[in-house]
């Protein structure tokens, strides 16, 4: 596997390798912050959300006893004053005259309503046994007769305890100005004679004011906190729609033990819940939050997902500055390595651009001084190639030039005088075309005009036996050839190929097309052909060819291609016994930018 690996890393290329390693530089911090700091800081904030939880619980519980002991102690105020409750309430009605009673009344009436305040205690009330005439006087002054068969007082009376608390809510009864309270009912007893009871006194509180301050124990998102009695029914709730959704319809609600903290977990209609229990000390009441566990766990999904989204877009801007980075580093070898590239290609250019003075500019310095070097031994080399294409070139013009004088003193002999002109016409516009004013590269259309007038030296020679046909389309004309490259060969289909054919008559088809990015010109003839081993030697340019005989000047040509263009461009050559020959001619695609 590691063997894999290294073969794969080795086939990257260096800025691939750097934004590799840049990757997992950035990638593996990222990766370890995700999956161990992130668990490690959602356990820190569930137990922050714990504490901050706690905290609420506790501050909401004690401010909450706090207040219901205050309305403890105003009852305990009201119910043992000796002079203004118990002195009137222990009187015999049967010896208490109107007068005392109507101004008793009122002592009684204002001590209970100086009670009152806005926050605390909204409403003092009395209910009197029958035979105190003020006892129907007023919202504040009730008869006992009314109440003694109601729900909450049968409760009050058989819990046998000091007071309870009652909400309006459930106990119709309680109803005084139509506003919802929460109200403390105590039996007022006979200070001589305990059993007996005198009266009842009731405080209210708005429920108002008592649901504000359970709903500050609610810090996490739809938790409920409400106040339930030892019967079990909820005497209040800080969210009733949360009631409904958590617990009964009938508004009972789990409780573990009345006279115990406690902090548990229940399954209720399919919700995990969390419940925080204490109760109320000197009450019958406990307070109760809940909290869904789903959301507390949620926060810290919440945050995994903020944080992963803030990883990412550091990452994001990581990765890019990475590639950057990369980019910049690599910017320069890249470079070196494509003037590398070109120079393998022959093209040797120097790096102007500042190298700098790390080892990439040292290597940078190095090929500069290389490339001057190679310049120079290619200057050389060129000059010397150069000498060697005139010295090939020299070779052809003089062996044409001897046998078409020859032919022309031959014809001088036998007489032959009224066809001279007209072969010193052809060979006077052949050489013309061939100094081309000095230059070795001329364009497809003079070199296809030279061979056109060497036919015709050669259909005189031989009376007209070569039919020449030329099928070149005019795109190609201002293509670019070494000079006398088609001549040599189409020598070699006459004197080699048609005047060796049992006729001795045939023709010559020049054509021309486009292959990629090179000229392909075909020359065709119909004459003997050539057999295998005569074929193979011509396609190799072998050196034992006899310079007077087949292939010797076309070899020439082969090299010349060779050192004008490269190995990669030259003649191929196509033939078997008595099927002709086909020769082509590859040379780059050159367009002559004078003639365009």
């Amino acid at each position: 596997m590691f063997n894999s690996f290294n073969r794969i890393l080795l086939k990257l290329r260096l800025k691939q390798k750097l934004l590799l390693s840049y990757l997992l530089l950035i990638l593996l911090p990222i990766l370890y912050l995700q999956f161990y700091a992130s668990g490690k800081v959602t356990g820190i904030i569930q137990e922050m959300v714990n504490f901050s939880l706690n905290q609420s619980f506790n501050q909401t519980h004690s401010f909450l006893s706090y207040k219901l002991k205050r309305m403890t102690d105003v009852s305990d105020i009201i119910a043992l004053d000796e002079q203004n409750m118990t002195r009137i309430l222990t009187r015999n009605v049967n010896d208490y005259n109107i007068h005392d009673q109507l101004q008793d009344g009122n002592i009684m009436r204002q001590f209970i309503t100086s009670f009152r305040d806005s926050t605390d205690v909204s409403e003092v009330r009395l209910y009197l046994p029958k035979g105190f005439l003020f006892a129907d006087e007023g919202s504040n002054m009730l008869r006992l007769d009314d109440v003694q068969n109601s729900t909450w007082y049968k409760n009050l009376v058989n819990a046998r305890v000091k007071l309870m608390w009652f909400s309006s809510h459930d106990y119709s009864t309680l109803a005084g100005d139509g506003r919802p309270v929460i109200s403390l009912i105590r039996l007022i007893r006979h200070p001589n004679h305990y059993n007996d009871t005198i009266g009842v006194l009731r405080l209210d509180m708005d429920e108002r004011n008592l649901k504000e301050i359970v709903s500050r124990a609610n810090t996490v998102k739809n938790s409920l906190t409400y106040l339930q009695s030892s019967d079990g029914l909820i005497l209040i709730a800080s969210d009733q729609l949360l009631m409904k959704q958590y617990f009964l319809a009938d508004g009972s609600a789990p409780i573990r033990s009345q006279h115990s903290s406690a902090s548990y977990k229940q399954i209720i209609n399919g919700r995990e819940l969390e419940f925080l229990q204490l109760p109320i000390p000197q009450t019958d009441l406990t307070m109760v939050t809940v909290i869904p566990t789903q959301e507390i766990v949620s926060r810290s999904t919440r945050l995994q997902k903020e944080l992963l989204a803030s990883l990412l877009v550091v990452a994001l801007l990581a990765i890019g500055l990475a590639q950057y980075i990369s980019l910049h580093m690599t910017r320069r070898i890249t470079h070196l390595s494509q003037k590398m590239k070109a120079m393998e290609a022959g093209l040797l250019e120097p790096i102007i651009k500042p190298s700098g003075e790390d080892e990439i500019g040292e290597l940078i310095q190095s090929y500069n001084y290389m490339s001057k070097q190679l310049a120079l031994l290619k200057d050389v080399e060129v000059k010397a190639i150069k000498s060697e294409l005139k010295a090939l070139q020299s070779q052809i013009n003089p062996h044409f030039l001897y046998n078409t004088l020859d032919q022309i003193n031959w014809m001088a002999q036998f007489g032959m005088n009224d066809q001279i002109p007209a072969l010193v016409h052809s060979l006077a516009g052949y050489y013309k075309l061939t100094l081309s004013n000095g230059q070795d590269i001329i364009t497809i259309e003079h070199e296809l005009k030279l061979v056109d007038y060497y036919v015709q030296i050669q259909n005189i020679r031989f009376e007209q036996r070569i039919e020449f046909i030329m099928q070149v389309d005019e795109e190609f004309l201002q293509g670019l050839i070494p000079k006398l490259t088609l001549q040599p060969i189409i020598e070699n289909a006459i004197l080699h190929g048609i005047l060796k054919s049992e006729n001795r008559e045939g023709i010559i088809t020049v054509t021309c097309e486009r292959q990629a990015d090179q000229i392909v010109l075909s020359v065709v003839d119909d004459g003997v052909g050539m057999d295998g081993t005569h074929l193979e030697a011509l396609q190799l340019g072998s050196k034992m060819i006899n310079p007077n005989g087949s292939g010797y000047g076309i070899r020439n040509v082969q090299e010349r291609i060779k050192l004008y263009y490269g190995e990669a461009f030259g003649l191929q050559f196509f033939s078997s016994p008595g099927d002709g020959m086909i020769v082509e001619v590859h040379i780059p695609l050159i367009m002559d930018s004078d003639s365009l």
